[in-house]
């Protein structure tokens, strides 16, 4: 296995219930005040909804404005703080939305989908329901939530990283600190699907897939571009395709449509620029973007900073937005990456310790995706959406190995230089107030250029090409899903995902459904189900084997791996700040690549970079867990969220026995917490904290006798992850300040990841010194120090 040294290591007059008013905001009386405004519109239909009511819960006087014929609302001067928004219009459900922080810095604009009510017989009196928490997808069920910006800043450990912030969650756990792949109830990490702006794109991470396949060393997504974003951890929608353990759908928000604004931000990570803005004054066109550049990278092109392996990578995200009068809505989006590592080998035999000191990594890596986006309205419960979308993912990487005689070898040249060009359609239909209709078409069209060559076991001398391929192909999915509110309690939505993929000549069926049954105003009752199907990386199928001067490829008839999710949900609003969920689930994996006669199984799968093993669908597993969560949302200044995971994730590879699989840490437990405190001027302190017990990493057993003899490590694969460490625990803080000014804002964050110092497992290693195999492990504090200003 080669691995990159990446850092080395929710008719009638609805009446809201008194018990609206308890809810508190946080204000204090001052001279500053901010613009706070925004659109009410049906969440379904997307149509603007006029003479919608907004009001500012807790003001005295009470503080409340109309919605215009466009679904407008304003309030030109609002004291800074946190304030909660009470909305509500005849025929909808109304709803709050809790805690807004209004500073001097940005505007505040608020996007605000209601739901439409299916009680028309009679007068009915409905309590407001809080929008923390709900997906924006009304199709999903089970196992869905979404998050806002703010939360990946506010969560301890997060890091304003979309991946590391929802470890918080239930049913997700992580790796090791340097590296952003997630866990999702046992799956492997390469089993997440990332979405942006409604359609499937790469990794969207620094030095993806160094270490891990499925994550990186940060995010490419910038906190100054994100709106409310859902993730998903099974039984997914019928549109998510191509994912077996989880989906983020992530959205890009509009930039500011009346008012130039900017941030700068300073810190550890990079230097961002952002702005945002009309491009005419007056007009309703926007632009939206964000620049950043790593900082060590920075440092050490300036000759002060100097380290064996030196991570540099930038990036910019980008959205445009052409609303017209009659034809739509008109968005040009985009992300991309540059990252160029180098870890440098110790020219010293002397100094060596593992053979690892004996490699130069010299990586470069450019990727990014880019699209097209129309909505156009089509009457009043219908609209149509089109993306064309194209992505780019180049990867090259000389890997070479210094021998005895103190020269360099190569031991692997691996080019991987692959793009993607998709179509999408999404037509979303409102038929009544009980049922809706979602489905769409998405077309892929796959491009790849492999040169992938590596040495046998790194063995010095025996380089050779593993794949040298060229050409295109592709996969198709069709989705259709109904939701259908039967009465006030139960609502249906039944799906289908169909789809074609060209290189293993496959057609496939997948079944959606989702089922919530409301028991009483506070209980609920959840149940879904799913088969999802994920393909490998393009450079799997293209493996090349030659035999009598004659090439095949063995792996080219692969059929995707399956997974059928099982899930029952249980949610109960305690108070109008607490909840409690608990999901158990099932999970049966089937046809996942493996080596036959073997322990291997994908299910398993790390990173291989040059992997050369011929496969077959011959390996299955289960998961099966309970995920359990306790949130009290952010009220009176503080919050906290406490979710436990128990979990046993088991495999049976070609050799027929069932074995833990690699992911199998059997429980986790979070424990969040944060308070805010707030000055008379309107300064925000936030401290908040997050600890994380987890189960211990396993692994195979090291075949010591033959790793010494060989000074290099063997594992007893025949045993395959049968041992496991001891649990590990982490400890994690952020620390914000806010400071407001009449015209800026600046914010200094002090956000520290493993506090206590708990180690990292890498696995094992062959040290020269000592003639022995030792345990790699890593004691590693990351403090991340940044400093931003909004004006």
């Amino acid at each position: 296995m080669n691995k990159l040294f990446i850092a080395r290591k929710i008719p009638g007059r609805i009446i809201l219930v008194s018990a609206i008013s308890l809810l508190t905001l946080t204000v204090y009386a001052q001279s500053i005040t901010q613009v706070v405004r925004g659109k009410v519109f049906d969440g379904e239909s997307q149509e603007p909804l006029a003479g919608a009511s907004i009001s500012i819960i807790g003001t005295d006087p009470l503080a409340g404005s109309i919605s215009d014929s466009s679904g407008n609302f304003r309030f030109n001067k609002v004291f800074l703080g946190r304030y909660s928004f009470a909305v509500s219009i005849s025929g909808y459900e109304p709803v709050i939305i809790p805690e807004v922080l209004v500073t001097s810095g940005k505007e505040v604009v608020l996007s605000i989908g209601l739901r439409q009510s299916i009680s028309m017989l009679r007068e009915v009196v409905i309590k407001s329901g809080t929008q923390k928490g709900k997906v924006q997808n009304n199709m999903a069920a089970v196992s869905a939530r979404s998050f806002s910006v703010e939360e990946t800043r506010r969560y301890a450990g997060g890091l304003d990283d979309p991946a590391r912030m929802v470890a918080a969650f239930a049913g997700v756990t992580t790796g090791n600190l340097q590296d952003n792949a997630i866990v999702i109830r046992g799956n492997a990490r390469k089993g997440v699907s990332w979405r942006l702006e409604g359609v499937e794109i790469p990794n969207p991470n620094h030095f993806a897939g160094g270490n891990v396949a499925g994550g990186g060393i940060v995010t490419v997504f910038s906190s100054q571009m994100l709106a409310n974003s859902d993730f998903y951890t099974g039984a997914f929608p019928a549109e998510y395709g191509n994912a077996l353990a989880g989906v983020f759908d992530m959205k890009f928000r509009n930039g500011n449509n009346e008012k130039r604004e900017s941030a700068v931000q300073l810190g550890l990570l990079g230097i961002d620029v952002s702005s945002e803005g009309p491009f005419v004054k007056g007009k309703s066109a926007t632009y939206l973007f964000n620049y950043r550049y790593s900082t060590l990278g920075l440092l050490a092109g300036l000759g002060l900073f100097n380290s064996p392996v030196i991570p540099k990578y930038q990036d910019l995200s980008f959205k445009l937005n052409f609303p017209t009068k009659n034809a739509g809505t008109f968005s040009v989006w985009g992300i991309g990456a540059i990252d160029h590592l180098m870890a440098k080998e110790i020219s010293d035999s002397a100094k060596w310790e593992t053979d690892w000191d004996r490699y130069r990594d010299d990586w470069n890596l450019h990727s990014g995706a880019a699209g097209i986006s129309h909505k156009l309205p089509l009457g009043r419960s219908t609209y149509l959406n089109t993306t064309l979308m194209a992505s780019r993912v180049s990867s090259v990487a000389t890997i070479q190995r210094m021998n005895d005689q103190l020269s360099m070898e190569p031991s692997a040249l691996l080019s991987d230089k692959s793009g993607r060009a998709t179509a999408s359609i999404l037509l979303h239909h409102k038929f009544n107030p009980a049922l809706s209709l979602r489905s769409g078409i998405n077309y892929h069209r796959l491009f790849y250029n492999f040169d992938i060559n590596n040495t046998i076991n790194n063995e010095p001398g025996t380089l050779r090409n593993i794949t040298r391929a060229k050409g295109e192909s592709g996969f198709q999915e069709y989705y259709l899903q109904l939701r259908y509110d039967l009465n006030e309690k139960l609502s249906l939505s039944p799906g289908i995902n169909a789809g074609y993929f060209e290189v293993g000549n496959e057609f496939s069926i997948d079944p959606r459904l989702g089922l919530k049954y409301k028991l009483t105003n506070t209980h609920t009752l959840g149940l879904g189900y799913g088969r999802h199907r994920q393909m490998e990386d393009l450079r799997i199928y293209m493996l090349e084997r030659v035999y009598d001067g004659k090439v095949s490829y063995p792996n080219k008839n692969l059929k995707q791996a399956q997974a059928q999710h099982f899930i029952v949900s249980y949610d109960w609003l305690v108070s109008k700040n607490v909840r409690i969920k608990v999901e158990p689930y099932y999970q049966l994996l089937q046809k996942v690549p493996g080596i036959a006669d073997s322990s291997y199984s994908m299910i398993n799968f790390l990173q291989d970079w040059a992997f050369s093993d011929s496969l077959g669908n011959n390996s299955s597993g289960r998961n099966i867990g309970i995920d359990v969560t306790l949130e009290r949302f952010l009220s009176n200044n503080y919050y906290f969220l406490v979710t436990a995971s128990f979990f046993d994730s088991k495999y049976k590879a070609a050799d027929g026995i069932w074995r833990d699989t690699r992911f199998n840490k059997q429980y986790v437990i979070n424990v969040l917490a944060g308070k805010e405190f707030i000055t008379r001027k309107g300064n925000v302190l936030g401290i908040n904290g997050r600890i994380n017990y987890v189960g211990g990493e396993r692994h195979s057993p090291v075949d010591i006798e033959r790793s010494v003899s060989e000074e290099k490590v063997y594992y007893n694969e025949n045993r395959a992850f049968a041992q496991q460490l001891s649990p590990t625990y982490y400890f994690d803080i952020t620390i914000t300040y806010r400071r407001n000014r009449k015209k800026y804002s600046g914010v200094l964050a002090l956000q520290l990841k493993n506090v206590l110092g708990s180690p990292s497992f890498y696995g094992y290693e062959y040290n020269f010194r000592s003639g022995k195999v030792e345990i790699e492990k890593e004691k590693m504090m990351l403090p991340v120090i940044s400093y931003k200003i909004e004006f």
